[in-house]
């Protein structure tokens, strides 16, 4: 059975990563509005930060199924 404390460190960081990915894509917006970067730049990025951010919501879910907060 996983440690409750270990499960409860790893979701908090997870939390963490997610906030982080929000945070990029605020940023990479702010690039596009600023005309920092293409359209098409902005969408292959989007693209990238927004299914790592599906992952570590994925693994959130599953580390609060393990603590019973599902």
């Amino acid at each position: 059975m996983p440690d409750i404390g270990d499960i409860s460190a790893h979701s908090k960081n997870l939390e963490k990563q997610r906030d982080a990915l929000l945070k990029d894509l605020e940023n990479l917006k702010e690039r596009l509005k600023n005309g920092e970067i293409s359209e098409d730049e902005y969408n292959e990025e989007r693209r990238k930060i927004e299914r790592k951010i599906v992952e570590v919501m994925d693994r959130l879910a599953q580390m609060r199924f393990l603590m019973g907060r599902a």
